[in-house]
């Protein structure tokens, strides 16, 4: 069997050899010039030359320990700036892989988990309103958009795509486990499950009748998924707000614990092409627009639910949606000019007119 050793090569062998023929051959020659030059002083004796030899040898001696100490100073300087400059890249590329990774799965931002009192979350409001103001595009996928009609009606600024992923009114098997879910909401107690499940279908088509009243914003696509109620998440042109219904912040909390990732993020990039790719091959879905009367939701409804629905049914719906979300909507209202006190400072402070 060959050995994995490897011998030095012909090259390296005649570099050695060439190293110490140099060196001895320099010694050499100047031993044999100083000896030439002593001899030609006559008066020198015996006892001068071993003098003068003693002499240069402790010369040399204290030279070889000068020169040994400035040459190791010397090394350990450029070895002190060369592992330096070496633990310098190193920690600049971690920094930039670091910041590349936290970019890519980590969130920006953090809010937590509450159920809506006075405040329905001001951080998580703010920083939504003001990138809604500035986006074109607005998606929510989630089990139940029950206040996203009332923030896209409330916004000064109005995006020119809107995009809702719920659940059908008429699937039965989504409804109660969302309903299985709410159980454990304060505002729930005492209530059976048959009566959270009506609570939510009743929910539900206030929400689409009120994405209706929307159709004269932009049109609303809606798609109807069988949504598993593990999350939610509002999507913008710069960010995405993901809430996690189950975690164990989140548990007995009508608002869920969210997280907000860049535009950059993986997640981003992620949710926004699955509910790109759903909305292109996934059914049933509706487009509602501006020319659409209140006959086509009457139709739309009557088909999802399998029972016929009135003008009736929608001018209720209506009316409960408003006071459903009529807390919701003054929040926002009094919310505004906080914001704009806000934009202002941060104008100010950059010098802006």
């Amino acid at each position: 069997m060959a050995s994995d050793h490897t011998g030095p090569t012909p090259v390296s062998r005649l570099r050695r050899v060439l190293v110490r023929y140099s060196f001895f051959t320099a010694c050499g020659a100047g031993l044999l010039i100083s000896i030439i030059l002593m001899m030609q002083d006559n008066t020198l004796t015996a006892a001068g030359i071993y003098s003068s030899i003693g002499l240069n040898l402790f010369a040399s001696v204290v030279f070889a320990l000068m020169f040994a100490a400035l040459a190791n100073w010397v090394q350990d300087r450029h070895t002190q700036e060369t592992i330096a400059e070496s633990l310098a890249g190193v920690a600049e590329r971690i920094t930039q892989d670091m910041a590349r990774t936290n970019r890519l799965f980590l969130p920006s931002k953090h809010y937590d988990a509450l159920n809506p009192t006075d405040s329905f979350g001001d951080e998580y409001n703010e920083d939504l309103t003001v990138e809604l103001e500035e986006s074109g595009f607005f998606a929510f996928y989630g089990p139940s958009a029950r206040y996203v009609a009332a923030r896209l009606l409330v916004a000064d600024h109005h995006p020119q795509q809107i995009r809702i992923a719920m659940i059908n009114p008429g699937n039965r098997r989504a409804i109660s486990r969302r309903a299985s879910d709410r159980m454990s909401w304060p505002k729930s107690a005492g209530m059976t499950i048959e009566q959270v499940e009506r609570e939510l279908e009743d929910e539900l088509l206030m929400n689409l009748v009120s994405l209706f009243d929307c159709r004269r914003l932009c049109p609303v696509e809606v798609l109807y998924n069988d949504d598993t109620a593990v999350y939610r998440y509002v999507m913008l042109d710069e960010s995405v707000y993901v809430s996690w219904y189950h975690s164990a912040q989140s548990a007995h909390m009508e608002m869920p614990e969210t997280y907000r990732f860049g535009k950059d993020s993986f997640i981003y990039s992620t949710l926004r092409m699955d509910l790109m790719r759903k909305f292109e091959i996934s059914s049933p879905k509706v487009v509602f627009d501006a020319a659409d009367g209140d006959g086509v939701l009457i139709e739309h409804l009557s088909a999802l639910t399998s029972r016929a629905i009135t003008a009736d049914d929608l001018a209720r719906w209506r009316a409960e949606q408003l006071e459903d979300s009529a807390n919701f909507r003054a929040y926002l209202t009094a919310l505004r000019p906080k914001l704009l006190r806000n934009d202002r400072g941060e104008r100010g402070g950059q010098g802006r007119p």
